[in-house]
This record gives C-alpha cells, sequence and structure tokens, in this order.
C-alpha cells in the first residue's frame, strides 16, 4: 500500500477590509495523517512570533517563587520513591536528578531536572546538557518496566518555557509509566497494527522511503534516526518527528540512539530559536516491544499568538481535538534543514 499524504485544498471567499472590501480568497488545507488519519487544518498566514518576555524579570520572579529544583532545595522539596522501586528514593546520573511526580499523570512517574542552572536559553541546549537528564529518564523506565511486568506504555515528556504548560522555568523532563496509553500513542499502535495486517509491512518503514522518495519535508539521517517536518502537524506551527526504526522500546533505547537523538534535538531547538520560538513541548512515545511500532517523537513549538497573550490552544484544538497550523511545513524546510546541517555537520 501507498503512503498517502492525503490532503483537501478549500479556501474562504470574503470582502476584505485590508484591502478596501475587495473580494478576496483565503486558501486552506485539510490534511489527513498518514497513520492515524486525524485531520488537520492548515493555513499560509503571515504569522510572526510575538517579542519574547524579559527573560530576566521572568527568572528573578521563577527564583522568588522558592524553585524546589534547585540545588538548595531538591533534598527537602522533592518526594522520594518507595525503597521497593528505587531503594535511593531518586535516581542520580551525573547531573541530572529524578524523583516523582506529584502530579498522578499515571501509577508510575518521573520529574528529572538537567541540572543545578535554573535556567538554560532555548537556544543553548546541546547534547552534552542533555544526556544525563534524558539517561536518567531511561534508567527509570527500565527500573518500572523490571519492577512491574504488566506496565506496557512508556513516555517521556518536556515542556520548555510558560507557553508551553510549564510551571518552572528550571528545565526539566516528565517520565510517565502505566497499563493504559494515552490517546495518541494507543491510535499509534492500533493503526500501525492495522496497517501491518493490511499491507504485511510496517507503516514506518513505508512512511520514510514515502518521505525521502517526496523530499518536500525530509530533514535527515542521524546515526540509527529519521528526522521530517511532519505532514499533518501537531501544533500551531509545523512540528518537528523524529523516528527510531530499529527500536521498538524506550526500554531498550541504545546510547547510539540516544545520542543521535540528542544532536537532531539540539538542531531543531536551534531552528525553533532562529525562528523566535522560545518555548516547546517534545514526548518520545513508546510501548513494549512491538514488532509493528517503532519509537517516535514529536517535537513541536508553542507560542503566544498575539501580544494580548492569548494561546495557540483554542476549541478547536481542546474540544474538537483539531490541530491548526498556521503554516504548510514544506514552506519551511529550506530553514531547518539549514539548522540541521549547521547542527550535525
Amino acid at each position: 500500500m501507498t503512503i498517502l499524504f492525503r490532503k483537501i485544498k478549500d479556501r474562504v471567499r470574503l470582502k476584505n477590509p485590508f484591502k478596501g472590501f475587495s473580494t478576496d480568497e483565503i486558501p486552506f488545507e485539510i490534511r489527513f495523517d498518514p497513520l492515524t488519519g486525524q485531520s488537520i487544518r492548515v493555513f499560509e498566514l503571515p504569522y510572526r512570533p510575538v517579542p519574547r518576555p524579559d527573560f530576566e524579570a521572568l527568572i528573578q520572579k521563577s527564583r522568588a517563587m522558592n524553585c524546589p529544583f534547585c540545588s538548595e532545595s531538591l533534598e527537602t522539596a522533592t518526594p522520594l520513591y518507595p525503597k521497593e522501586l528505587v531503594p535511593e528514593g531518586r535516581i542520580h546520573v551525573g547531573k541530572a536528578v529524578l524523583f516523582p511526580n506529584l502530579l498522578p499523570l499515571d501509577r508510575y512517574t518521573g520529574v528529572c531536572t538537567f541540572g543545578p542552572d535554573h535556567f538554560i536559553g532555548p537556544g543553548d541546549f546541546t547534547p552534552d546538557i542533555m544526556q544525563d537528564a534524558f539517561t536518567a529518564a531511561r534508567s527509570f523506565i527500565q527500573t518500572v518496566a523490571a519492577f512491574d511486568p504488566e506496565t506496557h506504555f512508556f513516555n517521556l515528556n518536556w515542556n520548555y518555557m510558560p507557553p508551553s504548560g510549564s510551571s518552572m522555568i528550571h528545565p526539566h523532563l516528565q517520565v510517565n509509566c502505566g497499563h493504559i496509553p494515552t490517546y495518541q500513542p494507543r491510535m499509534q499502535q492500533t493503526c500501525s497494527y492495522h496497517y501491518f495486517l493490511q499491507n504485511n509491512r510496517t507503516f514506518w518503514d513505508d512512511y520514510m522511503d514515502a518521505e525521502k522518495a517526496a523530499a518536500e519535508r525530509f530533514l535527515a539521517d542521524i546515526g540509527p534516526t529519521f528526522w521530517t517536518l511532519a505532514f499533518a502537524p501537531r501544533g500551531a506551527f509545523p512540528d518537528v518527528w523524529c523516528i527510531f526504526p530499529e527500536c521498538r522500546s524506550l526500554i531498550e533505547w541504545k546510547d547510539e540512539e540516544r545520542d543521535a537523538f540528542l544532536k537532531g534535538l539540539a538542531a531543531s531547538l536551534r531552528y525553533f530559536d532562529q525562528e523566535g520560538f522560545y518555548s516547546f513541548n517534545l514526548s518520545i512515545f513508546s510501548g513494549r516491544e512491538n514488532p509493528h511500532y517503532r519509537v517516535n517523537a514529536r517535537i513541536t513549538p508553542r507560542m503566544l499568538l498575539r501580544e494580548i497573550g492569548n494561546s495557540d490552544q483554542t476549541y478547536y484544538q481542546v474540544l474538537h481535538r483539531e490541530p491548526t497550523c498556521v503554516r504548510p511545513p514544506e514552506s519551511l524546510r529550506e530553514k531547518a534543514l539549514m539548522a540541521f546541517k549547521q547542527g550535525v555537520s
């Protein structure tokens, strides 16, 4: 079966007050995710990110709130795991520290700080800076998988800066492990299985081949990782999709896969920073070993749409569960490619 990059082109017809009320047409597309079939609205709007906030004022305000992730507070303000799960109470890898999340998102949760630095700029994350935290997160997932064999779903996440939903300036990851998957990985795994039943091939191999052949969004192969701008973006601005062609579970996430991912992630964040975005969401989706599924990650820039401070999530995303994107990903490929070439050369 050929991978379908399906889209329907349409337009709004109106009398435009910015053009002397002359008749105008504004085009848009309805795209369908090649795996899940979810519909997404894509526009071509002259959007520019609003000016960044005063980072120094934001940092000082967050410090005044007694950040529990800073070194002077971490040992007394963050919880411990039960000894039967993590005998030491917390997981330490280099500068990173992982401890339970007080927000009960799943049966087993973790928050992992990158280190003692309270703030790291959006374009300043390097693979070396990120490696300890992602290694600690993998260690936690492996610990949970061995402790509770009935845990089948794992996700590794990052909210960076307030527009992403983060309540902490101090950089940190969040890890969730449980018995019931969230909506997105559940749809991915179900549709991957159905694709295999219909075609006797994995969706992931066919999709990577199709993106390379189209040469409209594909960014790079970095070691054992595949990078592309997503045909059907999840956020208000085109996002980056990473696929691990040989990795079926974060339990078996190899060092070379982690390191290649961090190179691509650093390039993605550099690209977002160059485009004026200072906030993002990241999720890596995984189950246990599954021959039809591949571990994959989405990195989505987040923004305030106007200087009044309105969110990029509206009724359309929250209630209709329909993403809207202000730019077609194909229009941004050259800029993203440049950031990747600079970052991985």
